[in-house]
């Protein structure tokens, strides 16, 4: 009903503006048909398209959810879905493919076509997106020789086999087939990596334009912040881009100007509270990339969703990857952004022959930090006037009109009236106070509690089944290949009588200590230091259970990445880093998969579900039924109570869990005047970063679901809820 009000709320607001009415839209016909370009924008099948894009990354939703997310896009005005390609979702192990559930590209493709909508296919293969180690999967790393995008003859002869497969899969959903896609892209914001690397970063960046030209898709090829290849697009990413413009006219002037990424909002850490960026901020960065001669922009993310099972990047990257966009992580409209980008497509497309028949116009001064653009002549013509200043209200008359003009504003005039106000807004917007993310935008509702049926398993420490053994700690991912964020190391060692010290000097993402299965203590960051006690003088097992959090998703060399102990370990004043450590990869409940339904009665669960609580390493299982339709968009699991660690519904991985609270000081008042960073109009300080995880509906039955929980360091699961989450306004 929520998603519906809104589509309803966004067609009723533009009956009243008669100059908005929503243009003819390009929609693909199933034949083949031409895309190509000149100076001033893309032309599909000879018409001039300005084209509004949003991104959306199918695996971060689900296939119900697909054509509900599609249909609200086109609503709004969106002309063109961009999405990525993850190739270590789609290739796991090298040689075998995965296209299924939530990785059904070919699918979100065919409702993509239903719906009337293009797509920018961002192959990379890398996507950064913070996504589990930039898309990139973790087995490349293993090849001799590696070097991950550098003029690397083997990680160049993988890019090509996975390009070539994948280009070969999805040749029937190019335009030049009939198909959807109209844009395609290589690699991703590599030229200051270029920059890092030198010549053989240069080489690597026109081989990588020479080959994906070679493929011959019938489409143009384009790359983000890749400003030295002629061959390709280039394309501007970032909050804002229309001071990019006159250096792109100038350095391709045969190219149109595409703005692969515009951020309406910011993604979020553990442990910090969570951004937001003001609506007026975002129609205000489109308006001024519009009136300088942008012609096609896209919104990263438009719908951002939700990164499910160990998919998240970072380290230390949340769950949600909500963005505080337009259609929000459960598919629903985010108003007022939803809106009023709906309102300023419709503006756009209304007038889209004006602004692409004409070149891009010189500003005219108006004052201090005022300007216009003009696209036409007389009366009919269409006017950006702009007021750059970060502070002062601008009063500026032009053509026999007077305007006032806030801060930070645009206002797009037609024959003397404004016909959008990037600094107005269509409906009341909540402050920017701190309040937390659910209560800030959201109505929650319908809970259901897990305690009458919760029972609880305790994981066994350190060694439970075939382990390695060195005489070292070896490197985690050399051991788990990043199939579970978890792996034990454990030696034997003789506490003193007084106790020690115990120091791990470089340690990553998570270090959880142990003795003869006792917790000690732990911590996240690069090196741990606890204390074991007096207590357990005498000869001991130690058991170090190091904790991944997501992959580097951005950074140099990735390939030479590691995670686990790797440096010294030392007990006391004895360095105990050499000796005969017994490495156990993952934990037996994984193994056992008992958060499947098929496997979960594969261990004895004891329903006195108390004395597991608070308790570290235990698993919680519970079954629930629905109040209300399975069927709505918008579930959630409250997992106040909880720790860290992981959740499962009906065998579906919903993903990590953290309750680890937002820091204070990050929440001060909103001023995004002058230029917004992702830091900037935080709410949520003092509250857990996230609280709420997104069960979809496709994962969900009226009754007899099952609730799976891994807890790492101890919480209590009789304060989980389901919960239905609607939005506030």
């Amino acid at each position: 009903m929520q998603t519906r009000e809104m589509r309803l709320s966004v067609l009723a607001l533009l009956c009243f503006l008669p100059l908005l009415t929503l243009a003819a839209r390009y929609e693909a016909t199933g034949k083949p048909y031409n895309v190509s370009y000149d100076h001033r924008s893309m032309f599909i099948n000879g018409q001039r398209a300005l084209l509004a894009s949003g991104s959306i990354h199918y695996p971060r939703s689900t296939p119900s959810m697909w054509p509900v997310l599609l249909k609200e896009s086109k609503d709004a005005g969106i002309d063109l879905i961009q999405i990525y390609l993850f190739w270590n979702l789609h290739e796991p192990t090298r040689g075998v493919y995965n296209f299924d559930g939530n990785a059904n590209v070919t699918q979100f493709l065919d409702y993509a076509m239903d719906a009337g909508l293009y797509i920018n296919l961002r192959i990379g293969p890398y996507v950064c997106a913070e996504w589990n180690y930039g898309g990139f999967p973790v087995w490349l790393r293993d090849i001799p020789g590696m070097v991950f995008r550098d003029y690397n003859q083997p990680f160049m002869t993988e890019m090509a086999r996975w390009m070539t497969y994948i280009v070969d899969k999805l040749r029937p959903y190019m335009a030049s087939n009939g198909g959807p896609i109209i844009l395609a892209q290589v690699e991703n914001e590599y030229g200051w990596v270029e920059n890092a690397y030198g010549s053989s970063g240069r080489q690597y960046a026109l081989w990588s334009a020479q080959f994906a030209n070679s493929l011959n898709i019938g489409i143009p090829w384009i790359m983000c912040s890749q400003d030295d290849v002629t061959t390709v697009i280039d394309t501007c990413n970032g909050f804002y881009c229309d001071n990019w413009l006159p250096g792109h006219f100038s350095a391709f002037p045969n190219q149109p100007a595409l703005w692969t990424e515009n951020w309406p909002g910011w993604f979020q850490n553990w442990g910090d509270a969570v951004p937001h960026r003001p609506t007026q901020d975002v129609m205000f960065s489109i308006a001024r990339w519009v009136a300088r001669g942008g012609t096609h922009f896209n919104y990263y993310m438009w719908h951002g969703g939700t990164t499910f099972g160990r998919w998240t990047g970072g380290p230390f990257i949340i769950t949600s990857y909500d963005y505080d966009v337009a259609l929000d992580e459960f598919g629903l409209p985010h108003n007022p952004k939803y809106t009023r980008s709906a309102q300023m497509h419709a503006v756009l497309h209304k007038f889209e022959d004006q602004l692409l028949n004409n070149n891009p116009p010189s500003p005219v001064s108006l004052g201090n930090n005022l300007e216009a653009h003009v696209y036409g002549q007389g009366s009919s013509a269409l006017v950006f006037l702009s007021n750059i200043d970060s502070k002062n209200v601008g009063k500026v008359s032009f053509q026999g009109a007077t305007y006032t003009l806030q801060p930070w504003s645009v206002q797009i005039v037609v024959n003397q009236k404004v016909i959008y106000d990037t600094s107005s807004l269509s409906m009341v917007e909540t402050s920017y106070k701190n309040t937390s993310l659910a209560r800030g935008r959201y109505h929650v509702s319908d809970s259901v509690p897990f305690a009458p049926s919760i029972g609880f398993w305790s994981e066994p420490t350190g060694v439970w089944g075939e382990g390695v053994t060195a005489d070292r700690p070896l490197e985690q991912l050399s051991v788990t290949n990043d199939t579970s964020d978890y792996l034990w190391y454990t030696q034997k060692i003789t506490v003193p009588s007084g106790g020690a010290a115990l120091s791990l000097s470089n340690t990553n993402d998570i270090g959880w200590v142990f003795v003869d299965g006792k917790f000690i203590g732990g911590n996240r960051g690069s090196g741990v230091h606890v204390n074991i006690p007096s207590s357990m003088a005498g000869p001991r097992t130690l058991q170090i259970l190091t904790v991944t959090v997501g992959l580097v998703n951005y950074g140099l060399h990735m390939e030479a990445v590691m995670r686990g102990i790797q440096g010294n370990v030392t007990l006391g004043s004895s360095n105990i880093t050499s000796g005969t450590w017994t490495m156990q990869p993952g934990l037996k409940g994984e193994y056992l998969q008992i958060f499947s339904p098929s496997s979960n009665d594969k261990v004895s669960w004891n329903k006195n579900y108390t004395a597991g609580v608070n308790q570290p390493l235990t698993w919680f299982s519970s079954s629930f039924d629905v109040s209300g339709s399975a069927n709505q968009l918008g579930w959630a699991l409250d997992m106040t109570g909880m720790g860290k660690g992981q959740v499962w519904v009906n065998g579906n991985h919903l993903g990590r869990y953290w309750l680890i609270q937002a820091g204070q000081g990050q929440c001060a008042p909103c001023v995004y005047a002058g230029g917004y960073s992702g830091g900037d109009c935080r709410t949520g300080c003092g509250e857990p970063s996230q609280r709420y995880y997104h069960v979809p509906r496709d994962w969900l039955k009226a009754s007899d679901n099952l609730l799976v929980v891994c807890e790492e360091t101890g919480g209590d699961p009789s304060k989980i809820q389901l919960v239905h989450m609607s939005p506030a306004y």
